[in-house]
Order: C-alpha cells, then sequence, then structure tokens
C-alpha cells in the first residue's frame, strides 16, 4: 500500500515537473512584450527634450501630443488595448508627414496650443522611448537594391 502512495507521489511530481518546464521554455523562447505606459513616456520624453523645447511646453503638453499620438496609431490600427494574440503582425506604412499633420490637427481641435516643431521634437523623443521599451528593433539586413548597380 505505501509503495503504492510513494508510486503515484512520484508520479505527480515528475508530471508537475515535466508540465512547469514546458510551459517555461516556452514562455522564455518568445520575445518580451511591449507595453507603452503614457506616464513613463512623458517623464521619458520629458527629461530628453532640448531646453528650448521643455521651456515651452508642459508636461501636460507633453502628455497631449503624446496621447494624440496614441490615438492616430489606435486609428491606424497600429495599437490597440488588445492583448498580444489579438494584435496582427501586418505591416502598416503611412507617409512620414501624415502622423504629424494628423497630431497637430488633432492637438489644435482640442485647443492644446503646441507648435509644430515642438509637436515633432517630442515624437522625435518619443521614438527613443520606443526603443528603450523594445517596441522598435534594430534594423534588419534585406535583400540588395537591384536599382544600385
Amino acid at each position: 500500500m505505501i509503495v503504492w502512495i510513494i508510486l503515484a507521489a512520484v508520479a505527480v511530481f515528475v508530471i508537475a515537473a515535466v508540465s512547469i518546464g514546458a510551459v517555461t521554455g516556452s514562455l522564455a523562447r518568445r520575445p518580451r512584450r511591449s507595453v507603452y505606459d503614457l506616464d513613463e513616456a512623458v517623464e521619458f520624453v520629458a527629461e530628453r527634450l532640448l531646453e528650448d523645447v521643455t521651456a515651452r511646453l508642459s508636461f501636460d503638453d507633453v502628455r497631449a501630443v503624446l496621447g494624440a499620438h496614441c490615438d492616430y496609431l489606435a486609428e491606424k490600427g497600429v495599437a490597440s488595448l488588445a492583448t498580444a494574440e489579438d494584435i496582427g503582425t501586418e505591416l502598416l506604412l503611412v507617409p512620414d508627414d501624415e502622423p504629424l499633420a494628423w497630431i497637430i490637427g488633432r492637438l489644435e481641435s482640442q485647443g492644446v496650443d503646441v507648435g509644430d516643431a515642438d509637436v515633432a521634437a517630442v515624437l522625435a523623443v518619443e521614438e527613443r522611448y520606443y526603443r528603450a521599451i523594445g517596441a522598435i528593433g534594430g534594423e534588419v539586413e534585406g535583400p540588395a537594391d537591384p536599382s544600385s548597380s
């Protein structure tokens, strides 16, 4: 009787160890999820803006710019509050000036008075935040441009 109890306990332990090991291994192979925290982003960006920009912008202004940028990305389907499994891997390309124009328009409609150059400066520093949290990786080597030869 005791032998069966010991064998059952050992079997339960082995099954649990294998299950936990398999889950731990699969989680270790997954890339780390990048999470955009608006409060953290505001602090990160505000600390790294040039002095002449920080003289004109308050934390609320920086928050308004970053919030508008989040709204733009959500509208384009690039960002959402969904889980990682819900977000597709589709690549979305937009003209460089489209986000800037959209954000400036959004800020004007909200009555936020931030200059165009200041919005561009905030977005440039925000890109560094994206890199810091792992949302933007390094450059990927692509095939050679056939028109360059």
